[in-house]
Parts: C-alpha cells; structure tokens; sequence
C-alpha cells in the first residue's frame, strides 16, 4: 500500500513538473547614436550613456535594485520612487529583479539593455526638417535598423523556446 501511495505522489508530481513552463529567456535593446525619445518597463540590466538630455527613473517598490548616474548637472526627485536626472556627458547603469521604469529623452544616446518589459521608441528624425538620422537600434538580436520616426512600441523578449 506504502508503495503505491508512493507511485501515485510521483506520478502526480511528474505531470505537474512537465506542465511547468521553463524560465522565459531575456530580449535585448540597443541603440547606436540615438536621437530620440523613449520608455522602458522592464527587469534586468540598462547601462548607457547620452550627450545631452533628460534620464527618469522610477524604482521598484521594494528599492532592491541598484541605480548609479554620473555626471549629472541637475537631479531632482519627484517622489520617493522616481528621480530625473538631467544635464551632458550623462553615464548611468541600473538594475533590478523588480520592475523598474527609465524615461529617456536624449541625443547620442548609446544603451544596452537585457532583460524582459516593454515600452516605446520616437526617434527625432524629420526628412522634411533636414533630419535624417537618428541613429540605429537592434531589438532582441535582431538587425541594426534606424530608429523610427515615429512611436513604435517595442518589447524586449527572447526567443521561443524550442522545448
């Protein structure tokens, strides 16, 4: 009786084990010489850097992550959780297992970012203006590309698994 009772737990225990989804693999962001508004959502890792603008960052609740900005001219906190920083020659990295947000409006903007989240690219191209680059992004290895003009919605994921 002992052993069957042990079978049945193993058996119930193995069809909720290969039901389980493995972890989900991390998507990747980066630009090259960026010219651009853009937000990101996400977990996991930004570093960069941009000549001139504005950087925001909104921590996750729990404020485990870390968030390090250099070179800033001017830092100021609109709350407990989200800080903008803002001046040139802005060097920043951030990282966290909780959801964090970064709001960056910037030129020669160059980044990299691993994780999972979700957001938004305007790149400040105007062929009508006279602008007609604004740098490159590849999203989740794919191909450098320009950064659209236009808002586009971006999500950093990885790829399919193959299980």
């Amino acid at each position: 009786m002992l052993v069957a009772a042990l079978a049945a737990i193993s058996l119930a225990t193995a069809a909720v084990g290969s039901g389980a989804r493995p972890p989900a693999e991390d998507g990747t962001l980066s630009i090259q010489d960026g010219r651009a508004s853009m937000q990101l959502r996400m977990r996991g890792g930004i570093i960069g850097r941009f000549a001139r603008g504005q950087l925001t960052v909104t921590d996750s609740i729990g404020d485990a992550g870390i968030v390090v900005v250099r070179g800033a001219e001017k830092e100021r906190d609109l709350n407990a959780r989200t800080t903008v920083y803002s001046g040139a020659n802005i060097r920043f990295r951030i990282v966290d297992d909780h959801r964090f947000i970064v709001k960056l409006v910037a030129s020669k903007i160059n980044l990299s970012a691993v994780g999972r989240g979700e957001g938004w690219l305007d790149g400040w191209g105007d062929p009508e203006g006279g602008v007609f680059f604004d740098g490159s992004v590849s999203l989740n290895g794919g191909p450098y590309r320009s950064i659209p003009d236009k808002r586009e919605r971006i999500e950093l994921v990885g790829p399919p698994s193959g299980g």
